[in-house]
């Protein structure tokens, strides 16, 4: 049995081949019309099965020329066809002298079953067309156009619902694109979820959409929805106290990331079914890493079906949607920790500065002419590095160095520390030894500044005439430098048991004329505007 399978698709020729060979049966292959004829007149062949819709001849034509043809019109035709359907396609084609019409696509073994029925009758002698061929030609053309008229007008409109469902899946995808940008930039939920339900009704034109976010597993805590009117706002406030359309329910109970649902059945005590003439809804689920955040539930227009590639860009859009809403919750809780943290941080820094400052308090009870004077260095070198834009953790380690610059002073004797006279150089030579005590007394408290340094270089001078260490210029910290010039200030503006107070004039003049000299030059230049041009006052 040799049989001849015409069709202008390479995949289709190549499925009814491996079937037939499969079963023992030679095949013959023709892409056309055309070839067809041309094989049918070269070699024998017992059987053919063809496609309608093919180039330069189709399967009409086919089988009239061969019902025309003494030697081959008794080899059984048998029509295998996906695009002519309707039932007077069937009829033309039976007409034509065809033994069977089929319409694709056939399971493997209900295809085979009736080819052998046919090959069976062909065998016997028995095969009947159903109907005798068309024998006039003027009958034949009319019914042919007919169906090649009715094909195209099919043809006609399958691309005009194509066109409209490529518009309706763009619109979608630009809804997607909206509601993606939107995530990007806005951090708010109320305005992310309006925005998005305003999207979706404004890029495909449903009848209402309304999104929920849930604050527990079945309560919302924001409810909104598109258009904004008094209905839909009326039903939004209902499902906010509970009031839960039977959608919401379902969607709820029954996991179904989508669902259509059918109003008229579904529905019966929504009170968006009256105000809307939708036949459908669709609900989804909005869920991330198995979170359900919400609901966002769609109602159609009338005239609206959801396509099933629709279906695909409407999860997507709520898995968008829930990505976006779990990045602010991310956010959120981050910015809730990190507010917790900056907090404690300030209390342990508040905490710090209290116990740095009473250390301070400590040292100056050895000394009463210097009370208040760390205090008053505090606030010069706070400013001075404030002006200059220090960087914080710097203006922060000068905070608390300035606090306790002159603890080492608590192991020298009280007797000089008040001596009203002045002191001679073994006196002289103790008291310059304070920065090192004060080093050795903070080196081993686990800073998050160099404290201990800045202690020990508020002495050092730019030239090098400081001490203890002699440093120069940028050898010495800019923090110790800060405060080096603070201390010189108070100092000289303060009462001193061996002199009266110089005053702040004669502090500046000392401060301005060795500028650059003993003092760093930015750190002059910014103590005398604060105090000449910005008027710096201390603070009790």
């Amino acid at each position: 049995m040799k049989i001849l399978i015409v069709d202008d698709k390479e995949e289709n020729l190549y499925l009814l081949e491996t079937l037939f060979k499969g079963k023992g049966y030679e095949v013959v292959t023709a892409k056309d019309g055309v070839e067809a004829l041309q094989k049918l007149r070269e070699e024998t062949l017992d059987m053919i099965i063809s496609d309608i819709l093919m180039p330069k001849m189709d399967g009409y034509q086919l089988c009239r020329e061969c019902k025309k043809d003494d030697n081959l019109k008794k080899i059984p035709f048998i029509f295998y066809t996906a695009t002519y359907t309707d039932k007077k396609d069937e009829d033309f084609a039976l007409g034509l002298g065809a033994e069977k019409f089929i319409v694709k696509p056939q399971e493997p073994e209900v295809f085979l079953k009736i080819l052998e029925d046919v090959i069976e009758k062909y065998k016997k002698g028995t095969l009947i067309a159903p109907k005798e061929p068309i024998q006039e030609e003027e009958i034949y053309l009319e019914e042919y156009n007919k169906r090649l008229i009715n094909k195209l007008e099919k043809k006609i409109q399958d691309l005009k619902k194509s066109e409209q469902n490529v518009k309706h899946l763009f619109s979608v995808l630009e809804a997607i694109r909206g509601v993606n940008q939107l995530i990007i930039r806005e951090k708010n939920i109320d305005t992310l979820l309006q925005k998005s339900c305003d999207i979706l009704i404004k890029a495909r034109g449903y009848n209402v959409a309304w999104l929920g976010f849930l604050k527990d597993e079945k309560t919302f805590a924001i409810v909104v929805g598109s258009p904004l009117n008094e209905d839909v706002s009326r039903f939004c406030g209902q499902v906010m106290k509970g009031d839960h359309p039977p959608c919401t329910e379902k969607a709820f109970t029954q996991k179904d990331l989508f669902m259509i649902v059918n109003r008229s059945r579904d529905c019966g005590n929504c009170p968006l079914k009256n105000i809307y003439s939708s036949k459908e809804s669709v609900i989804i689920r909005i869920e991330h890493n198995s979170k359900l955040f919400g609901l966002l539930n769609i109602s159609l227009a009338p005239d609206v079906y959801i396509m099933s590639e629709e279906e695909e860009l409407l999860k997507e859009v709520a898995a968008d949607i829930a990505f976006g809403l779990h990045n602010i919750e991310l956010e959120e809780k981050q910015m809730k920790v990190e507010k917790e943290i900056q907090q404690s941080y300030e209390r342990l820094q508040k905490t710090m500065e209290d116990t740095i400052y009473t250390i301070g308090k400590i040292a100056e009870t050895r000394d009463p002419y210097t009370a208040g004077h760390q205090k008053n260095v505090f606030q010069i070198a706070t400013f001075i590095a404030q002006e200059m834009k220090l960087p914080q953790d710097k203006i922060e380690g000068i905070r608390i160095a300035s606090l306790v610059h002159d603890i080492g002073k608590i192991s020298l004797p009280a007797e000089i520390l008040s001596k009203p006279s002045k002191l001679n150089e073994i006196e002289y030579s103790l008291i310059k030894e304070h920065p090192q005590i004060g080093y050795d007394i903070l080196k081993s408290i686990e800073f998050p500044w160099p404290v201990a340094q800045i202690v020990l270089q508020h002495h050092e001078r730019m030239d090098g005439s400081g001490y203890p260490q002699g440093l120069k210029n940028d050898e010495i910290l800019i923090e110790a430098r800060i405060i080096g010039v603070a201390d010189v200030v108070d100092a000289m503006s303060s009462h001193r048991p061996y002199r009266p107070t110089l005053g702040i004039d004669k502090a500046l003049e000392e401060i301005s004329q060795n500028r650059g000299i003993l003092y760093d030059p930015e750190v002059a230049d910014t103590c005398l505007e604060l105090f000449k041009e910005k008027g710096f006052k201390f603070k009790s």
